[in-house]
């Protein structure tokens, strides 16, 4: 987090200004990319690198919650949004997609659709200009692009199913693209990947300013992944190739299990053993983003809570069942706000507040200053998704208090793969293929690091429950549930849903953009 040696961190307002063309966007009629050419901008690596720190920037906002991270989690059975009695978090963007009632006109979908595109055609754009620069140092950076462009489009095929496959710098409006089918775009993702796998430096081979980039393992990580929905994306299962994947991380070495799980959330978690890849966030240096993941989960109490800058905005909480999955003792349990009095997480203190306002945020009691008080702000069951007490719902901290906050920004990194996933991956795989003995230590390696006891035994609920523990609120849930066929059961707030929901609409404006586009069914 803290690396200012890190080129792709130093320079996180980027110095190419692109003029980007969504492709499901209306100015089709847009053909510049870029203020600057080949010819007149790239003379050194430097350079180069400082053109690709915007891109790396523009994909941290996968996980600052914001539309990509709420339709990814509140669409799950795990993040949800408790609508305050006064209307605060109250709206039918997040209520579409806890009920599961979205539709191709909602907005966070809609957004969602133009992030991921908005990352290719950034990658696209400064692919071809790097191929036009004639530097002889350029091969190991489009590799990063084409890593990148992949991700971009792995998440689109899993939102979206069908979406154009584009690789050029512009779009022509005279000829639109054409529609891919969801077989075709993962084929593009899972040759692109191998492609760059094939240039991208291991981790063992690269120095410590290199965290944050994409590195082989990174790109085979996206490989197992991608493998282990194939059967989702394309009708059939390939779990061998998942595991040849997931071991070429584990066999790398470069990687393992912290030995303290929240240390992987932790303010000071940059160039930790488990980090595959994610976001690097860096509120602290001039234009760098930090993430509001606890700014917008905790309490609504004025006056300091937990010694933070802001008061915290009380919105992203969760339901009963995902606390009750864990055993006493896991120390994961630890990360729940539960019911009863709230107490600081940094020492175990009752937190005291002048009086508890159920339609407004409560202030916190300060002897010798305070006119009311002191009571304890007792947190109380949500009964809905409306009309909500301030202090109902359980909250979660993941990931740790950053002392060096930036507002309601925070440093810690996020990891989009970490290795507790690929273990995971593994050991789903194997179970899936029937060799549930080998998946067994896999799954056992997880548990005991979080002093959960080991199982005897593994089938595939057992791995579904696991991942359902270890991964919360890391944007897997949504794919987890899916592939499990889980994702149209009801759940605490929201009834059973139809089997379609499990793709999200093509958004209304990128038909309305491109009339090659056909709607999935269902909407």
């Amino acid at each position: 987090m803290k690396n200012t040696n890190n080129i792709i961190k130093k320079n996180l307002i980027g110095a190419l200004a692109f003029v980007l063309i969504m492709i499901s966007g209306c100015s089709l009629d847009e053909d510049t990319y870029s203020i600057y050419t080949p010819e007149t901008f790239y003379a050194n690596e430097k350079q180069v690198l400082s053109s690709m720190s915007g891109i790396y920037r523009n994909f941290t906002n996968l996980a600052r919650m914001g539309v990509e991270y709420r339709s990814m989690e509140l669409s799950g059975d795990q993040v949800v949004v408790h609508g305050k009695i006064q209307g605060w978090w109250q709206n039918s963007s997040f209520e579409g997609l806890m009920e599961h009632t979205w539709d191709e006109n909602h907005s966070y979908i809609r957004g969602s659709y133009d992030f991921f595109f908005k990352v290719v055609g950034q990658t696209n754009a400064l692919i071809v200009s790097l191929e036009s620069s004639g530097l002889d140092i350029v091969e190991q950076p489009i590799a990063e692009l084409r890593a990148l462009r992949a991700y971009a489009y792995f998440y689109l095929m899993d939102f979206f199913g069908n979406v154009p496959v584009f690789t050029e710098a512009k779009v022509d409006p005279l000829n639109l693209p054409e529609q891919n089918t969801r077989q075709e775009v993962f084929e593009f993702v899972v040759s692109e990947l191998m492609a760059a796998a094939e240039v991208l430096p291991a981790k063992a081979e690269t120095p410590s300013e290199y965290y944050g980039r994409v590195t082989k393992e990174a790109a085979y990580a996206l490989l197992a992944t991608v493998y282990l929905n194939a059967e989702v994306y394309t009708g059939t299962a390939q779990n061998d190739k998942a595991i040849e994947y997931a071991d070429k991380v584990i066999n790398s070495g470069s990687y393992t299990l912290l030995d303290d799980y929240f240390a992987n959330f932790s303010a000071d978690n940059a160039n930790n053993e488990e980090f595959i890849f994610g976001g690097v966030y860096t509120p602290d240096i001039s234009g760098g983003l930090g993430h509001p993941l606890v700014q917008k989960v905790l309490p609504g109490i004025q006056g300091g809570l937990f010694g933070l800058p802001y008061t915290p905005q009380n919105g992203f909480a969760t339901r009963p069942s995902v606390y009750n999955m864990y055993e006493d003792g896991d120390i994961r349990k630890d990360m729940f706000l539960y019911y009863g009095p709230l107490t600081d997480p940094r020492n175990g203190d009752t937190i005291y507040v002048e009086r508890v306002v159920p339609d407004h945020n409560s202030i916190l009691y300060v002897p010798g200053q305070s006119a009311e008080g002191p009571v304890t702000y007792d947190i109380i069951p949500a009964t809905g998704i409306r009309l909500q007490p301030m202090n109902a719902g359980i909250k979660w901290i993941k990931w740790g208090i950053d002392p060096n906050t930036q507002g309601g920004n925070a440093g810690n990194d996020i990891a989009y793969i970490r290795y507790a996933d690929i273990l995971l991956i593994k050991a789903e795989a194997l179970t899936r293929k029937g060799n549930s003995g080998a998946a067994l230590p896999l799954i056992n390696q997880v548990r005991e690091r979080s002093n959960a006891a080991p199982l005897t035994s593994v089938n595939l609920e057992d791995v579904f429950d696991e991942r359902s523990r270890e991964l919360a609120f890391e944007m897997h849930r949504r794919r987890d549930l899916i592939r499990f066929d889980k994702f149209n059961d009801a759940w605490e707030f929201k009834a059973e849903s139809e089997p379609f929901r499990k793709l999200f609409p093509i958004p209304r404006t990128a038909i309305d953009a491109n009339p090659k586009l056909q709607q999935n069914p269902g909407y």
